[in-house]
């Protein structure tokens, strides 16, 4: 009996034991599961705006070291009442980083000239070097200067995540009591919101906005609306998740349509095709919210290559649609045409503007903060080199790489001088025969047969010509393939395919073959009635 209470005794500790350790690894499968989760990174919607203020006094800007302590803790406090929760600048951030490049507010005492002039020499290059780590996303640079009896207030945006810097942007005050509130309208002038593309699908993508899910106190800071422009880039990562390499995409903008609370839907306006679609490894797609900041934009066209050459003389033509649409309405007006045997009214409404580039190849476009966007249609005679989408007034100055056109130009320069030879050559040609007809006509046999004769003796019109046109297109072909220029080579192969066309229609043999069977028809009728004169 003792045994076997003895044996139940040890089933029941095993037992005991192995619901224990059961327990425990449970206890343990859980925490770690927990760990993990917290060390996942959040939705970018969940993740506020890390800022850092940095403002530069001017020495003559009448404010002591009280005054200057007195606007950064206002500034503060107005930050934190009006935009809430999306933008952290608090101490205690600044505490758990524990670097001396924390968020926050700080006065800048590293920038050489403390004035809205030395804002505008910094490059991004110098805020990189300044703050390599940058636990920040936002760093607003500002400048306080004596104007007069007032302030004004300047200041620059550098974004981390793109390393840009914004155009500069001034403000005026006259009391020194409004300086933390004229700050403040600075910095809200200056935001720009941050996307990144979640998908793409052909010309529409989905985007969340970097705390997006914080709504401020002041609706009118920092909230997105329909029609707001952005410009994507790429962040090229190394295996170890540092960037290598930040590249925006040119002529590309996504343009927001809707939006809610963590994602938003755009629509991609590029002069590029495909540029977002694709999968990339280790690569970051975002984007950067830009506005027109300037009243005109200088825009220069540059030929690519080595050449030296400037794009002077080139039609540039403005027009809210782009390309497509610009096709469908002139289909449109083509078949309108030819259905009524007239013009249609307006149908040239689709562009709203014309230039001519001067002799540096530039124009100027005025910033329309009704219609941001416009396509840009760049033309060399009626060849059209280059369409992109822009935004004039977010540069100062920007230029476009056409391809070079010099050896199109050359190709039609040549055809012209051909064509001109044609025409004389077909008029000489139908001179000829019929001064054949009309000897034929009155009888003048040996005057015809010696006009026949010579024109049948002389080289055919119709291979001195298209030799000449192969010359011509054997040149140009080979100087385009040498450049590589592609565009050129189309557009060289077609225009003269026009003309070896008008060579063909214009110089066929055929025409001589008929005078002569016309000439003989009227030869069997002189010997069948001799004195039957030809009809006049």
């Amino acid at each position: 009996m003792f045994s076997c209470d003895c044996s139940k005794t040890w089933q029941f500790l095993i037992l005991f034991s192995g619901l224990f350790l059961l327990s425990e690894s449970v206890s343990v499968a859980q925490t770690e599961t927990a760990s993990v989760q917290s060390l996942e990174p959040q939705h970018i919607s969940l993740q506020p705006y890390r800022i850092r203020v940095d403002i530069a006094y001017a020495p003559d800007a009448r404010l002591n070291p009280v005054n200057r302590l007195q606007i950064q803790q206002q500034l503060q406090q107005i930050i934190e009442r009006s935009v809430g929760e999306k933008w952290v600048l608090s101490e205690e951030m600044k505490k758990k980083t524990g670097s001396a490049n924390a968020i926050g507010i700080y006065e800048n005492d590293w920038l050489p000239l403390s004035s809205s002039e030395g804002l505008q020499r910094l490059q991004p290059d110098e805020v990189v070097k300044r703050y390599p780590s940058q636990p920040f996303d936002k760093l607003f640079l500002i400048s306080i200067e004596a104007e007069g009896i007032g302030y004004l207030v300047s200041g620059r945006e550098f974004d981390y995540l793109s390393q840009q810097l914004s155009p500069l942007l001034t403000h005026h005050t006259f009391e020194k009591s409004f300086l933390s509130e004229t700050v403040f309208h600075s910095m809200r002038d200056l935001f720009s919101s941050v996307l990144t593309v979640e998908t793409v699908n052909d010309d529409q993508v989905t985007v969340s906005e970097q705390a997006s899910q914080y709504l401020t106190p002041d609706p009118t800071i920092g909230t997105l609306e329909k029609n707001f422009y952005f410009v994507p880039f790429f962040r090229y990562l190394n295996r170890d998740r540092q960037v290598k390499n930040i590249q925006f995409i040119p002529w590309t903008y996504l343009i927001l349509e809707d939006i809610n609370r963590k994602y938003a839907t755009c629509s991609i306006s590029s002069g590029l095709r495909g540029i977002l679609g694709g999968s990339r490894r280790r690569v970051e797609t975002l984007a950067l919210h830009v506005k027109p900041k300037y009243t005109q934009t200088n825009l220069t066209l540059i030929p690519r290559g080595t050449s030296t050459q400037t794009s002077a003389g080139m039609k540039v033509e403005l027009s809210p649609l782009d390309p497509q649409e610009v096709r469908q309405r002139q289909l449109a007006d083509e078949k309108q045409k030819k259905q009524t045997n007239s013009p249609p009214p307006d149908s040239e409404d689709y562009m709203s503007g014309e230039y001519l580039t001067n002799r540096s190849g530039a124009i100027t476009l005025a910033a329309d903060p009704e219609h941001p966007l416009v396509w840009l249609y760049v033309r060399s005679g009626k060849a059209l080199v280059a369409n992109v989408p822009y935004i004039p007034g977010i540069d100062r100055e920007i230029t476009i790489q056409i391809p070079d056109d010099r050896i199109r130009l050359n190709v039609e320069g040549e055809l012209a001088v051909l064509n001109g030879e044609l025409i004389e050559a077909v008029a000489s040609l139908s001179m000829k025969m019929a001064r054949i007809r009309k000897w034929a006509k009155n009888n003048e046999w040996p005057k015809v047969d010696e006009g026949i004769r010579e024109l049948e003796s002389g080289i055919s019109p119709k291979q001195i010509f298209q030799d000449k046109l192969n010359v011509i297109q054997v040149t140009a072909v080979e100087e385009a393939q040498s450049q590589k220029n592609k565009a050129a080579q189309s557009r060289i192969t077609g225009l003269c395919r026009e003309t070896a066309g008008r060579i063909e229609r214009f110089l066929d043999p055929a025409g001589i073959i008929d005078l002569k069977a016309e000439i003989q028809d009227l030869k069997q009728l002189q010997k069948q009635d001799p004195d039957r004169r030809s009809p006049k």
